[in-house]
């Protein structure tokens, strides 16, 4: 009998104790595998969606640097040697490019192709092979057809890294198109980041073939070729566990590039992903040893009071099993029981930190990924837009110079011609249409010149922010009663002194206030607001009830001769000029905008005194 008790007593022990402690830590472990699948490929996801938003980046940036060199390089009527002399000057500028040619609208060489020099390690090598690569893969037809187009991306066997064809249309028949070979080598040392601690990461085209990959890299197994292929057709991310071509297990993210049909995936080994739950199935095998030795020790000892410690043994498990890593298993005694239960408390503490400190370790990197990925959005957004005004300003002010002195002399040929012609005259109607339009070329190159003059205007006085406010707003009254419009003023006074000059505010003010009334052609109301931001800065808000600026035109809306209203006469610098100033006084403009609900442009200028400027 007592063989029979101690054998069912300890069979009984290993049920409640051992078994609860192993199915417990399949719990743990699968629980813990489906939430660092989740963290980490979050985390994977994240690092691809980035490295897709900087591929897209790098390839719409290059079709705005061609589109842009194609606009103010003079291009027409030269002969081939001109023209190879004229593209040699951007492509000298622009690193990333490999070459430029302009051709036909059937793709022949108006002039021959300009490459990079082989000194430049920026640049890629060009060779025959890689020439003819381009040409197969130059999107003519389709520049022609949109006015850009961009190739898919291909490798040339000469050199590493990605290429891609970027094709613009240029000429006043819409005839011709510039084309270049952008070189997606810049995406190499992303790559090489994110393969260091048994990563690999790889850029496809649209038939999921790799175009840049990590070193060692081959080919896509099945299960890589499948995640890429459903990612593309679906447009979304995804992340799941695969198997390259020798069998190795990765957790891979995938994450489309915005409207360029390519994919990313970022890939990490699992041993290496799921390194925490892995030490989470040792440590239950290793407490579920110590619950077996426990038990074998309790069966030939004790007969009785052993159903209580166990029950509370069960119920810490159950508790442990449900997440509730918080309750712990009294200890009572220094037998195996009192030790199994220490022992369990320990591993649930453990568990518990481990939880705890993966979270807390998840969050952080979330928070900084988010905070690095705002930062770096915003340096280049502002490096773009400052690229682009200093070349505007290079571009009027030499325009400005050589346009002014002829424009003064036609204005006054003009004007003396009309005081010798009688009116009502249909040349003297002509003349004066023509003195008008001359008057108008004025405006344009007044406004082009504020946009460098602003910048050697000096630091300016002390001056009350509200004055060129409501001198602006006088300006428009009449604007705003012919329409219709209901103004809205609020100047919250006193109001801190900002340094500047009283004309440039209220022409940025000025451009800001015309351009909300032409938003609102049918009347509505507009709001003007002026006041403090913490004391240190003054804030400027000029909100309208037009029809918004679309989402994909809003971060062009400060770009030279760009605008999206349809009134003649409309050239488009109006908010160029007026960032220009703001910046000039160490100032920022920000814009709000909704489809069909009115747009809101926000200044803010530092007030006097304040230590720092505003970034």
């Amino acid at each position: 009998m007592p063989v029979r008790f101690a054998s069912r007593l300890m069979l009984v022990l290993c049920l409640v104790g051992v078994v609860p402690v192993l199915l417990f830590g399949a719990l743990s472990f699968h629980a813990n595998r489906r939430e660092l699948h989740r963290v980490v490929g979050g985390l994977q996801t994240q690092a691809a969606m980035d490295f897709a938003r900087s591929c897209h980046q790098l390839v719409l940036s290059g079709v705005d640097n061609l589109r842009l060199a194609s606009r103010y390089l003079p291009l027409e009527g030269l002969s081939p040697e001109q023209l190879s002399q004229v593209l040699d000057i951007p492509l000298r500028q622009l690193s990333a490019f490999n070459l430029l040619v302009l051709v036909d609208e059937r793709g022949h060489a108006l002039a021959p192709a300009v490459y990079s020099p082989d000194e430049d390690e920026r640049a890629q090598r060009v060779t025959e092979a890689s020439l003819a690569l381009f040409s197969s893969q130059a999107p003519v037809q389709a520049a022609l057809a949109t006015g850009a187009a961009i190739g898919p991306p291909y490798q040339s066997p000469e050199s590493p890294g990605g290429r891609v064809a970027l094709a613009v249309r240029v000429g006043t028949d819409a005839s011709r198109v510039l084309l270049a070979e952008l070189s997606l080598a810049e995406l190499g040392p992303r790559v090489e980041e994110l393969s260091v601690g048994g990563g690999r990461a790889f850029v496809v085209d649209a038939d999921g073939q790799p175009v840049i990959a990590s070193p060692g890299y081959r080919e896509l197994s099945e299960a890589e070729l499948q995640l890429v292929r459903e990612g593309l057709s679906r447009g979304t991310s995804a992340v799941r566990t695969v198997s390259d071509a020798q069998g190795v297990e990765y957790l891979a993210a995938f994450a489309p590039v915005p409207e360029l049909g390519w994919g990313v995936v970022v890939e990490r080994e699992a041993h290496a992903a799921f390194a925490p739950a892995e030490q989470v199935r040792r440590s239950t095998v290793l407490g579920a040893l110590v619950a077996l030795g426990a038990t074998a020790g309790l069966g030939f000892v004790f007969a009785r009071g052993v159903s209580q410690p166990v029950a509370r043994l069960s119920e810490g498990v159950a508790a442990l099993a449900s997440g509730r890593y918080e309750q712990r298993v009294v200890e009572q005694g220094r037998d195996e029981l009192g030790q199994l239960a220490r022992s369990f408390n320990h591993m649930a503490g453990e568990l518990q930190r481990r939880d705890a400190e993966l979270r807390r370790w998840s969050e952080e990197l979330q928070q900084r990924v988010d905070e690095r990925t705002r930062e770096l959005r915003e340096a280049q957004d502002q490096i773009a837009r400052t690229r682009r005004m200093a070349a505007l300003g290079s571009f009027s002010a030499g325009l400005a110079h050589e346009l002014n002195n002829p424009l003064t002399g036609i204005l006054g040929l003009l004007s003396l011609a009309c005081e010798e012609v009688p009116e009502g005259t249909p040349l003297r109607q002509s003349l004066e249409m023509s003195l008008e339009q001359s008057r108008r070329m004025c405006t344009i190159i007044r406004q082009m010149r504020q946009i460098t003059e602003q910048e050697r205007s000096g630091v300016g006085r002390p001056l009350n922010p509200a004055q060129p406010v409501r001198a602006a707003l006088l300006e428009v009254d009449s604007e705003l009663r012919s329409r219709g419009i209901t103004l809205t003023c609020a100047l919250n006074e006193p109001i801190p002194q900002v340094l500047g000059h009283a004309e440039q505010l209220q022409s940025v003010v000025s451009h800001l206030l015309r351009n909300a009334v032409t938003a609102m052609p049918a009347g509505g109301t507009l709001s003007v607001g002026l006041g403090t931001v913490e004391g240190d800065a003054v804030c400027l808000s000029v909100k309208d009830t037009g029809k918004g600026i679309p989402e994909s035109l809003r971060e062009r809306i400060f770009d030279p001769f760009f605008t999206t209203k349809d009134e003649p006469g409309r050239i488009g610098l109006g908010l160029s000029v007026a960032h220009g100033i703001v910046e000039a006084h160490h100032g920022r403009i920000r814009v709000e905008s909704a489809e069909g609900r009115g747009t809101t442009i926000t200044v803010i200028l530092p007030a006097v005194g304040a230590e720092a400027h505003l970034v």
